[in-house]
C-alpha cells in the first residue's frame, strides 16, 4: 500500500508564474513603471484597486493613522506593506488584511457576483502621511 505525501512540489509550470511574479513585485522604486498602463500588462499600481473612504475609516485615519485600501487578493501582508512603502515613501508599522463577503448583483434576469478583492488596513509610522 503506498501513501501520498501531504507536501507536493509545484509543476514546473506554476513555479514559473511564481518567479514571474517575485520577480515583477519585487523590484525597486527606480525599476517601477507607474505610467503609462498598457492594457494586458499589469504594473504595480495596479495592485492597488482604490482607497475605501467611509466614516469608520475616517475616524481611523485621524485617531490612529491608519488607511484603508482595496487591494488585489492574491497579495500577501509582506506584499501589502512592501507596495506601500515603495508607491507613497512611507515607513508602515501594520497591516491589517479581511476578504469581505461578495455581495450579489442583478442586472435584469441575470444574476451574479461583484469581484473578489482583499481589503488592508496600513497604519503609519508617527508623522507620516499618505496623499491621494
Amino acid at each position: 500500500m503506498t501513501t501520498k505525501s501531504s507536501t507536493t512540489s509545484p509543476s514546473p509550470k506554476q513555479s514559473e508564474g511564481l518567479k514571474k511574479w517575485e520577480d515583477f513585485f519585487y523590484k525597486t522604486k527606480d525599476q517601477l513603471n507607474l505610467s503609462n498602463t498598457t492594457k494586458g500588462s499589469l504594473k504595480i499600481i495596479d495592485l492597488v484597486k482604490y482607497p475605501v473612504i467611509t466614516e469608520k475609516t475616517y475616524l481611523n485615519l485621524y485617531k490612529n493613522r491608519q488607511y484603508t485600501f482595496d487591494v488585489d487578493k492574491r497579495l500577501t501582508k509582506t506584499q501589502i506593506k512592501k507596495l506601500f512603502e515603495n508607491l507613497f515613501d512611507v515607513n508602515v508599522t501594520a497591516v491589517n488584511t479581511h476578504i469581505p463577503p461578495r455581495h450579489k448583483i442583478r442586472v435584469g434576469l441575470t444574476g451574479g457576483y461583484r469581484p473578489m478583492y482583499k481589503r488592508a488596513i496600513i497604519t503609519l509610522k508617527e508623522g507620516q502621511s499618505i496623499t491621494f
